[in-house]
């Protein structure tokens, strides 16, 4: 099982060769790959890590167009290639990674049109430094395949597995070690895959052995002494870190992220604050603690010493205990337990405080400031998502309030602003109760738009026949609140409101029947990437463009307004959950011309773009150089065409199908990374299995396929259908019965996704040998369009479209079975 066949040239059995070798390099090389991941996610942006990762797989891609192109030369030189290889991964692990951290790549000269082009070239330098690794190991796997002809299934299965594993292992080691020095883990690893392997150049295995040992305390050592990786400058914490008497208070490692807590005078409570403090007898916010993850600032901290909430009747999130005094209350997350502070000195009746991170759980749970108030039995903290508390709950509450901080703790918390969500609040609040949602309107008032909307949708969904007497807006210059109530807000609630906002100089962006000449006193214009004069002024020359934008968002001109609006203001759903994605592709002229003016959470959509087209360019010369190559051997044209529909069916297929589970399983989990890593190690170990047993189907290749092409349609059918619905019934159960699930869930499948490829590969022999390669660089450049390309697709149709396409790539999978006919 774990060795297979290597051949001559000839064809003559040279010897066995173990399987150890290559399952521990695909481990290693997943490995690297979430360590790059967690590097770039802490160091710049994660849309721009993953513009960069994608090398990855260019670099296996390019290594099969070259072992192709170069066929004769490494069949030749395989075994050397095969003792050497491991030598070179760990040199081009350790200077690529050492490379990349003195790169001074800087995103926000990326959206500058006088920098952008130096920030280009460091993404190059990137490339340049990371691509010799992949595109070694790469050429490694590459080979095992090229050479293991009559084992490939069993090949395939070891390099699947291997790299399962691997995610499996990195996820873990992520708990204990600080994530700039991961790649120390795994280094070490390639010793396992130097012994099971014989020596090059004729050296003895035990002084090879020797040697690599020594070079890889050497690589270990300079990882450790000169690794440059550190925050950016345009990270929110590097200027805290750099505060004179600034200490690091703790230190939390998590695959979620990495946490820190500092303590220093510029730590205060991050909320929105009136002008008018003093006049209110209101004090300023309190210093606190800063958590940090990934180098974003996501939460305040209580100091232990002395808790005072005088700054509450200042801040614009107090309205609705105003509104609804002695209230039964749900806090969607605490603000790092101030909101469980806030509400106990408002003096609720009874309060349920949800935190679904467990870092920040713990923090707020061993707070003494609140710590104190959870002995209360009236007062609960759970760690559990909305989501959770809705499919359990009987209880009714008066006030819904989401923190304001709670959308950017946790890619996840996304749901939570869902029109499901909303649904499910709706619910749960009393007749005459209120949800309060935040946003920020500091970079644009789209994403405000588009949480109306959802509103408006829910509320129609709902039976209600008008939305918008049951909507309140209001603001500051940064930020500002979405009030929704099951029943119609009185005139009596918008007076409060109005009293409310003139004495802290807030703003009333809406409430049904607004004036357009209320008085404004913060300033709002529209923010806009092409010329536009509908911004409406008083008399004071000051606009309110939220203001403006909603009243035609609840008018006759609702259709037309959103369907010609620059922006993309939809829904969010389950389906379509991702609350940043609000610019047009048909825009992209526009956008492009003032990139300085997108928002950073919205650059992922155009990354997205760059390396599909990217992508695009790179598949087309892999199709093409190996067929130059190779034109006088070719077979007929229907038998080249055939593979290239075969092979690049299953790179699309089977990402699009990973991809789909990744977002459901972070779902589930309420975490992306654990989402990430549970998908893609069920999936490899699995799909591992699968190619493993493929190999009883080598003499009827079609009945293999047409067994596993038809679990794979059935299991798509039952998941767009059903999926969904059984996701929220299990909200609530623990998180083993969750990944218990998960597994249950995607192992069949995954067994079935494991045929294919091997079934595939295993055709190219005798004559045709040369094209192997060839193939398998084709599923590989695929893989890499199938990323950005569902990831478009998710942002403009949903997740279940990715399934439904997938369905279609599989047939084609089927039918064009790549049977390839002598000349």
């Amino acid at each position: 099982m774990f060795k297979f066949i290597f051949k001559k040239p000839n064809g003559n059995a040279l010897e066995r060769i173990s399987l150890v070798p290559i399952f521990i390099i695909s481990a290693v090389a997943v490995g690297f790959e979430m360590t790059l991941t967690r590097y770039f996610s802490i160091t710049s942006w994660s849309q721009y890590s993953y513009w960069v990762i994608s090398i990855t797989m260019v670099g296996f891609a390019v290594s099969g167009v070259i072992l192709s192109i170069f066929k004769n030369f490494f069949e030749k030189h395989t075994k050397q290639l095969l003792s050497i290889i491991p030598l070179i991964l760990l040199v081009t692990a350790t200077l690529g990674y050492l490379a990349i951290t003195i790169i001074p790549f800087n995103p926000l000269e990326f959206q500058d049109p006088n920098t952008w082009l130096a920030q280009l070239i460091n993404i190059w330098k990137y490339y340049g430094a990371l691509f010799p690794f992949f595109f070694t190991t790469g050429l490694y796997i590459g080979l095992y395949f090229m050479f293991g002809l009559k084992s490939i299934p069993r090949v395939y299965a070891a390099d699947l597995v291997g790299a399962g594993v691997g995610t499996l292992f990195i996820l873990v080691v992520m708990f204990w070690i600080h994530p700039f020095l991961l790649l120390t883990i795994l280094l070490p690893l390639l010793i396992i895959a130097v012994i099971f392997q014989s020596s090059p150049f004729r050296m003895k295995r035990g002084i090879f052995l020797v040697i690599f040992i020594l070079l890889t305390i050497v690589c270990e050592v300079s990882i450790v002494k000169y690794n440059q990786a550190d925050f950016n400058e345009y990270k929110a914490i590097f200027a805290s870190m750099h505060v004179q008497g600034n200490k690091v208070k703790k230190e939390i490692l998590s695959p979620r992220g990495y946490f820190l807590i500092l303590d220093n005078f510029t730590e205060r409570l991050n909320v929105d604050f009136s002008n008018n403090a003093k006049l209110i007898n209101a004090t300023e916010p309190p210093i606190t603690y800063g958590l940090y993850k990934d180098g974003d600032r996501i939460a305040s901290i209580p100091k232990d010493e002395n808790y005072s909430g005088t700054y509450i009747p200042a801040t614009l999130g107090v309205f609705p205990y105003y509104l609804k005094p002695k209230a039964s209350v749900l806090l969607v997350g605490t603000q790092g337990g101030f909101n469980i502070l806030r509400a106990d000195q408002l003096g609720v009746n009874s309060l349920t405080a949800l935190e679904p991170d467990p870092v920040i759980y713990s923090l707020v749970k061993n707070n003494n400031s609140v710590s104190s108030i959870l002995t209360n039995p009236q007062i609960k903290l759970l760690e559990t998502t909305p989501l959770s508390i809705e499919s359990g709950n009987k209880n009714k509450f008066d006030i819904i309030d989401i923190a304001s901080n709670f959308l950017d703790q946790s890619d996840s918390n996304k749901y939570a602003f869902t029109s499901e969500a909303i649904h499910g609040y709706m619910n749960m609040l009393k007749n005459d109760g209120v949800l309060s949602i935040p946003d920020s309107i500091r970079d644009s008032t789209a994403y405000s738009l588009k949480i109306i909307e959802t509103i408006y949708q829910t509320l129609e969904s709902m039976g209600i026949s008008s939305p918008q007497d049951h909507v309140l807006v209001y603001r500051s210059s940064w930020n500002d609140r979405i009030l929704v109530s099951p029943s119609v807000f009185t005139k009596s609630d918008i007076q409060k409101l109005s009293e409310f906002t003139n004495k802290r100089s807030f703003d009333i962006s809406y409430f049904n029947g607004i004036n357009k000449n209320i008085n404004v006193w913060n300033d709002l214009p529209a923010i806009s990437f092409e010329p536009s004069n509908n911004t409406v002024t008083n008399n004071d020359g000051v606009s309110d463009s939220l203001r403006d934008d909603i009243l035609k968002l609840f008018s006759n001109q609702h259709t037309e307004f959103l369907k010609n609006n620059f922006f993309r203001i939809k829904p969010l759903t389950f389906d379509q959950p991702d609350f940043y994605s609000i610019l047009r592709i048909s825009k992209l002229k526009s956008i492009l011309n003032n990139i300085e003016l997108v928002p950073e959470k919205n650059m992922g959509s155009l990354v997205n773009l760059a390396v599909l087209v990217q992508s695009i360019i790179i598949a087309i010369i892999i199709l093409l150089l190996p067929l130059i190559r190779w034109r006088k051997y070719l077979p007929k044209a229907k038998d080249i065409i055939k593979p290239i529909l075969y092979f690049s069916g299953l790179g699309l297929g089977f990402f699009f199908i990973e991809i789909y589970l990744i977002g459901k399983a972070s779902f589930l989990l309420s975490d992306s990374m654990y989402g990430f890593a549970a998908v893609i190690a069920t999936m490899l170990i699995f799909s591992g299995i699968g190619s493993f047993m493929s190999e009883k189907y080598l003499d009827k290749p079609r009945r293999g396929l047409l067994l596993v092409c038809s679990v794979i349609l059935i299991w798509v059918i039952a998941m767009y259908f059903f999926l969904d619905p059984i996701l929220l019934s299990l909200m609530s159960v623990s998180i083993f019965l969750k990944y218990l699930f998960l597994v249950v869930m995607i192992a069949p499948l995954s067994v079935a996704l494991g045929f294919p490829f091997s079934l595939g590969l295993s055709l190219f022999r005798g004559e045709r040998e040369y094209l192997l390669p060839w193939a398998w660089s084709i599923n590989g450049s695929f893989s890499v369009i199938a990323t950005p390309l569902a990831s478009i697709i998710i942002l403009s149709l949903g997740y279940k479209s990715i399934l439904a396409l997938s369905i279609i790539f599989y047939i084609i999978v089927f039918i064009t079975y790549p049977e390839i006919t002598k000349n």
